[in-house]
């Protein structure tokens, strides 16, 4: 029971004279049919002693409560079946406290519904006031708080249980992450030998071909100081056969 909830259907006061007399009534959010409440008012059984309560149910989702006083007058609260009954009798005590200082005896003549607009104000302040457990009641104020309480610890509980579901989803793309590295690494590794055998061949290619070309400047050149060296000896062995037949 919250305080959106409207607790509080119906308050009025009234007077038995053979019929019931209305003579003042306020309908809070809710339909209650004054012929109804006159033909309440009108069994036979309704003898009611002075400063006495009487609470009964009517139907699967009202309460009435009603107390009179010493001018015959009725005091009547229509509420929700659940409503606690000690915030009905005190809502009553007060609406005859409050109605007996505002109209005075005027209602022991006043005709069907005549006190309506006089006590409009007093009757909306009361349904109010009551309409709102927590104000009236302090077992219903713990409840509240107690209410209150648990949808603070439900909230944090779902709060934990999402920070959990996050953390977990944390922790799993952290380990898809490190497995991503871990496969990037030995690519990476892979792809650097790739690279090194492949820088490897490369300077080994140079490198023949490199000492191919010098092979062939020294074959050349070994080739060359030996043809001349071959002339040179040719050459001097004609030179000292010529000389030898002078002589």
């Amino acid at each position: 029971m919250s305080d959106s909830e409207h607790n509080i259907y119906f308050v009025g006061v009234a007077r038995v004279e053979g019929r019931g007399i209305v003579v003042a009534s306020y309908n809070n959010e809710a339909d209650i049919d004054l012929a109804g409440v006159k033909q309440v008012l009108e069994q036979p059984n309704m003898n009611m002693q002075a400063g006495k309560h009487y609470s009964f149910a009517v139907g699967a989702n009202q309460a009435w409560h009603l107390i009179s006083d010493d001018m015959n007058l009725i005091y009547i609260l229509i509420c929700q079946h659940n409503y606690p009954q000690r915030c009905a009798h005190g809502c009553l005590e007060e609406l005859q406290r409050s109605f007996t200082s505002k109209a005075g005896d005027k209602a022991t003549t006043a005709k069907d519904r005549a006190l309506d607009k006089m006590c409009l104000n007093l009757f909306q302040v009361l349904c109010k006031k009551y309409n709102n457990l927590a104000e009236v009641d302090k077992l219903a104020a713990v409840a509240k708080k107690v209410e209150t309480v648990k949808l603070v610890m439900q909230e944090n509980v779902d709060m934990a249980l999402q920070n959990c579901v996050k953390l977990e989803n944390i922790e799993k793309q952290a380990e898809e992450l490190q497995q991503q590295a871990g496969v990037f690494k030995r690519n990476a590794t892979d792809l650097k030998n790739k690279m090194w055998w492949k820088n490897m061949k490369m300077k080994l290619i140079i490198g023949f071909i490199v000492l191919a070309i010098l092979g062939i400047i020294i074959g050349v050149i070994a080739y060359m100081v030996d043809k001349n060296k071959k002339a040179s000896e040719s050459s001097g062995s004609s030179s000292g056969s010529s000389g030898g037949s002078t002589n």
